[in-house]
C-alpha cells in the first residue's frame, strides 16, 4: 500500500529492502536511461509542434507575401543550420528573380532581378565559373529536391553545399527554396522533410494570397458596380420625378377640356395630346420601377379585390386600339371555377397584364389576341397548419394567366434576352413601334416578387405566347361568378340563344359565358345558323332562338342582312327576336352597325368587342328592363340605353348626367365651399385650382406647409370670412387638398398639427395628392389623421367624386 501512495507522489521507481549494491547502481543507470529517453521523445514532441505552428503561420500570409517570404526565411534559419537562405520566384520570360535573401549575419530582403544582384543569374549565366553548377550530386531520389555538394558561388567567391527545394503551384514550378551551408556538410533527411513541408506550406500560402487578392479585386468590381447601379437608379428616379411632375398638371388639364364645345380639328388635336401624354406617363412610371426593382425597395400589397372586374377592365382598355387594327381581342375564363374575390395585389397584377396586352395589341398586325385566365394547383408545405405538428403538404390554389397572338412572333434566338431591362429585338421589325424594352423586365421582377414564374414561347411570323402564375390567397368563402348568373330573371335563362361567328375562339368564350341557358348553339358561316333555325321550326313548329349575336364585319354586310332577315322571318312575331351584332370599336363598324339596325328594324342591339362577362349580363338585362320600350332601335338610342344602363348599375361612379338646373343650382351651393390646395409645384397647383373651380368650390393656395397651417390657424371662427395683414378676406376652408412632399413641412406634418388644433377646425377633411403606392403610405394616413387620398395625374372626374364625397350636400 505505501509503494503505491510512493508512485502515486512522483516516485519513479523502487526498491524493496535489504538491496544490494549492484541492485542499486543497475537500477539508477536503468532510471538514467529512461530519463533521457522520456527528454529526447519529449524533445522531439516540442520540435513537431514548432513545426505544426511554423506551418500554421506560413499558411496565414498576408497580403504582402515578400514580408512573409522574410519570416519563412528567418524560421528556416532559426531550425536549420545554416549560413544563408535564398527564395527564388521562376519567371519563364525573362530572368529568374530573387524574392528574398536571408544571411546568418543580417537580413536583408530584396525584390530585384538576378541581372541587378549580386547573384547575378542562375543558371543563364555562360562565364567560367557558373553560378549553383553542380558539381557532386549526392545520392536523393526525391522530386523537386535537389543536393548539392562543393559549388561555386560567385557572390561569396567561395565553395558551398546547397539544398534546393521547388515550391510547385497547380503542377508547375513557382520557384526555390534554397539553402547554402559550408563545403561538404551533411543533409539529414529530417532537415529535408522539413524544408519539404515548408516549401508545401508556401505554396499553400501563394494560393491563398492570390484567391485573397482575386476576391479583394472582385469585391472592389462588385462595390464598384453596385455604386454606379445605385446612382443610376437615384438619377432614373430623380429624373423620372421632375419629368412625372409637369406630366401630371398637363394631363390633368387635358380633362379640363372635357364636356367643352370643340370642333373636330381640335378634338382630334386634344386626342393626340392626350395619348402621346399617356404614353410618356407610362415610360416614366415603368422608369421608376425599375430604379425600384433594382434597390430592392418594391413591396406588394395584400388586399381584397374582385378578380374579374379587374381582369375584364384591363382587356377593355386595350378593345379600342386592337379594333382600330381589326384584330379580335379574346377573354377566355370559366365563371364557374374562376373565384370572384380574391387577396392580392391587383394594382401590380394589372400592370402585368397591361405590359403583356400592350405588347400583343402593339406586335400584332392582323388575327387574334386571346387572354385566357383559369386557376391552377400546387402543393405547398404549410408549417402553421393547425392541428400539425411537423406541418404538411397543402393543396392551395393560384392564378394561371396565358396570352396568346398572332402578332411577328420572337426570334428564338432573342428569347433569352426578352427579359432584360431595355432589351429590344430586331429593330428593323420594331422601330415604327414606341416603348423602351423595360416591360418585360418589369413583368418578370413583379411576377417573382409575388412567387410565380413566367415564361414565353414564339416562333417568328407565327406569333407568341406568354403564361405566368400569380399567388393569391382564396377568401375563406368562395364566391362563384356564377352568382352574378342569378341577377336574370328565370325567363331570361331559359331563352335560346344563336351564336354566328367566324372566329373559334370567339365562339367557344361566349359558349362558356352562356352555358347555363337553356338552349345555346355556335356556328361558323351564316348558313349553318339558318339551318339549324330551318330544321328546329320543322320539326317543332316554334322559332327555334330567341337571341342571336351575329359578328358583324365591313366584308360580310350583305350576309348578315339576309341571315338576319330570314331569321326574323322563321319568328312568329319578328320583333320577339333580338339580333345582336358583335362588332369592333372603331367608326367604320359602328356607321356600319347604324346602317344595319336602320334596314332589318325591330329589337336590335349592339356588343362590341372584347365580350366579356359584364357585357352580355348588361345586354340581357337591358333586353328585359326595355321589352317594353317602343322607341326607335336606331344605333344612338342603343348606345344611350346601354350607358344609361351601365351608369345606374355601377356603384362606384358618380352620376355625371345632370340637368343645366340642376348644375346650376349645385354650382350655387359649392361657391360657398372653399377648398384649400397646397402644392410647391406651380403648374402643379395652377391645374388643381382649375380643375376645382371649374367644379363650382371657391380656391386659397399656399405654396408649402407652413404657410397651409398658417392660414388654417388664421381663419375666422364665427363668420365666413378672414381679414389680416397677411391674408386677404378668405371664406371658411372647408377641404384641403395637400401634396404630400412639400418644402418646410409635409402634408403629412400638416394633417398633424391641424388635428391638434381645437374643433371645429381640426376636423376639416385632409386629402393628399400623391404619386407613389397607396399601400406604402397607408400607415403614414392613419397616424397622420388623413382622410383620403388622390392619385396622380388628377382628372376632373377623380377630384368630382372625392370632393362630393366628403364636402357634397349629401
Amino acid at each position: 500500500m505505501n509503494l503505491l501512495l510512493g508512485l502515486d507522489k512522483g516516485a519513479d521507481d523502487y526498491l524493496v529492502k535489504p538491496f544490494s549494491s549492484r541492485e542499486l547502481i543497475t537500477r539508477i543507470r536503468a532510471n538514467i536511461e529512461l530519463s533521457l529517453l522520456r527528454r529526447k521523445i519529449l524533445f522531439q514532441l516540442c520540435k513537431q509542434e514548432e513545426v505544426k505552428q511554423l506551418l500554421f503561420s506560413i499558411t496565414l500570409f498576408g497580403s504582402n507575401i515578400n514580408e512573409s517570404f522574410l519570416d519563412v526565411a528567418k524560421e528556416i534559419h532559426r531550425r536549420l543550420p545554416c549560413e544563408r537562405i535564398l527564395i527564388v520566384s521562376n519567371n519563364e520570360s525573362k530572368s529568374n528573380k530573387i524574392v528574398t535573401l536571408y544571411e546568418d549575419f543580417e537580413s536583408i530582403t530584396q525584390n530585384i532581378t538576378l541581372n541587378t544582384s549580386p547573384l547575378t543569374e542562375i543558371g543563364n549565366n555562360k562565364s567560367k565559373s557558373q553560378t549553383f553548377t553542380k558539381l557532386k550530386e549526392c545520392s536523393n531520389n526525391k522530386p523537386g529536391i535537389d543536393l548539392y555538394s562543393d559549388v561555386y558561388c560567385d557572390n561569396v567567391h567561395k565553395i558551398v553545399s546547397i539544398l534546393s527545394v521547388e515550391i510547385r503551384l497547380n503542377n508547375d514550378v513557382w520557384g526555390w527554396i534554397k539553402v547554402h551551408r559550408s563545403p561538404n556538410s551533411i543533409w539529414l533527411e529530417s532537415e529535408i522533410e522539413l524544408l519539404q513541408q515548408i516549401s508545401n506550406q508556401t505554396s499553400l500560402a501563394i494560393t491563398c494570397a492570390n484567391l485573397l487578392k482575386e476576391n479583394t479585386a472582385k469585391e472592389i468590381q462588385l462595390k464598384t458596380a453596385e455604386i454606379a447601379n445605385n446612382t443610376i437608379s437615384q438619377i432614373l428616379a430623380n429624373t423620372s420625378h421632375e419629368l412625372r411632375t409637369p406630366l401630371n398638371a398637363l394631363v390633368g388639364l387635358l380633362s379640363l377640356f372635357e364636356g367643352t364645345n370643340l370642333n373636330t380639328d381640335q378634338k382630334d388635336m386634344l386626342s393626340i395630346i392626350s395619348h402621346a401624354s399617356d404614353v410618356i406617363l407610362l415610360i416614366v412610371n415603368d422608369i421608376l420601377d425599375v430604379a425600384k426593382l433594382e434597390a430592392q425597395k418594391l413591396t406588394l400589397a395584400n388586399r381584397t379585390f374582385d378578380l374579374l372586374e379587374l381582369i375584364e377592365g384591363t382587356i377593355e382598355t386595350f378593345g379600342k386600339k386592337a379594333s382600330d387594327k381589326k384584330i379580335e381581342l379574346i377573354l377566355n375564363c370559366d365563371i364557374d371555377i374562376l373565384p370572384r374575390y380574391v387577396k392580392s395585389d391587383p394594382e401590380r397584377l394589372k400592370q402585368v397584364l397591361s405590359h403583356l396586352l400592350s405588347n400583343a395589341v402593339k406586335f400584332t398586325k392582323k388575327g387574334e389576341i386571346m387572354l385566357t385566365v383559369s386557376m391552377q394547383s400546387r402543393e405547398v408545405f404549410d408549417k402553421n397548419e393547425e392541428n400539425s405538428i411537423c406541418g404538411q403538404m397543402v393543396i392551395k390554389e393560384n392564378l394561371l394567366i396565358e396570352l396568346r397572338d398572332t402578332g411577328i412572333g420572337i426570334d428564338p434566338e432573342y428569347i433569352q434576352h426578352v427579359w432584360k431591362s431595355f432589351s429590344q429585338g430586331d429593330t428593323s421589325i420594331i422601330k415604327n413601334q414606341d416603348g423602351t424594352g423595360i416591360g418585360l423586365s418589369i413583368c418578370k421582377s413583379l411576377v417573382e416578387l409575388n412567387g410565380g414564374e413566367i415564361k414565353v414561347k414564339s416562333q417568328l411570323e407565327k406569333g407568341s405566347k406568354f403564361w405566368f402564375t400569380w399567388n393569391v390567397e382564396l377568401l375563406s368563402k368562395k364566391f362563384s361568378l356564377e352568382t352574378q348568373f342569378n341577377v336574370l330573371s328565370y325567363a331570361l335563362r331559359q331563352k335560346r340563344i344563336l351564336i354566328i361567328h367566324p372566329i373559334e375562339d370567339v365562339r367557344n368564350a361566349m359558349l362558356k359565358y352562356l352555358k347555363k341557358f337553356e338552349k345555346v348553339d355556335a356556328f361558323d358561316t351564316v348558313d349553318k345558323g339558318i339551318s339549324a333555325a330551318k330544321s328546329y321550326k320543322e320539326l317543332h313548329d316554334r322559332p327555334a332562338y330567341d337571341i342571336v349575336f351575329i359578328g358583324l364585319y365591313e366584308n360580310n354586310e350583305e350576309e348578315v342582312i339576309k341571315t338576319a332577315l330570314e331569321l326574323r322571318g322563321l319568328s312568329m312575331n319578328s320583333n320577339d327576336l333580338v339580333i345582336t351584332f358583335i362588332v369592333f370599336q372603331n367608326n367604320e363598324e359602328n356607321e356600319l352597325a347604324e346602317k344595319l339596325i336602320e334596314k332589318i328594324g325591330g329589337t336590335t342591339s349592339i356588343l362590341c368587342t372584347p365580350i366579356t362577362w359584364k357585357k352580355l349580363i348588361n345586354q340581357f338585362v337591358l333586353m328585359e328592363k326595355n321589352k317594353n320600350d317602343k322607341s326607335p332601335y336606331t344605333y344612338t338610342n342603343i348606345l344611350k340605353r346601354i350607358a344609361d344602363y351601365e351608369r345606374d348599375t355601377n356603384q362606384n361612379i358618380c352620376e355625371d348626367i345632370i340637368g343645366r338646373e340642376s348644375k346650376s343650382r349645385t354650382r350655387n351651393i359649392t361657391r360657398n365651399k372653399c377648398v384649400l390646395c397646397v402644392d410647391n409645384d406651380s403648374i402643379s397647383l395652377e391645374n388643381t385650382l382649375q380643375q376645382i373651380s371649374k367644379l363650382g368650390y371657391s380656391t386659397v393656395s399656399a405654396t408649402n406647409g407652413q404657410a397651409a397651417v398658417k392660414l388654417v390657424d388664421s381663419e375666422p371662427k364665427s363668420d365666413n370670412t378672414y381679414s389680416s395683414n397677411s391674408y386677404a378676406e378668405l371664406p371658411k376652408i372647408s377641404l384641403i387638398l395637400t401634396e404630400c412632399n412639400l418644402p418646410i413641412m409635409s402634408g403629412f406634418d400638416v394633417s398633424r398639427a391641424i388635428r391638434a388644433m381645437r374643433p371645429p377646425i381640426s376636423n376639416v377633411p385632409i386629402i393628399v395628392l400623391t404619386t407613389l403606392p397607396v399601400e406604402e403610405l397607408r400607415n403614414k394616413f392613419i397616424e397622420s389623421g388623413i382622410n383620403d387620398y388622390l392619385a396622380k395625374p388628377l382628372k376632373i372626374e377623380e377630384l368630382e367624386k372625392i370632393l362630393t364625397k366628403w364636402i357634397g350636400d349629401n
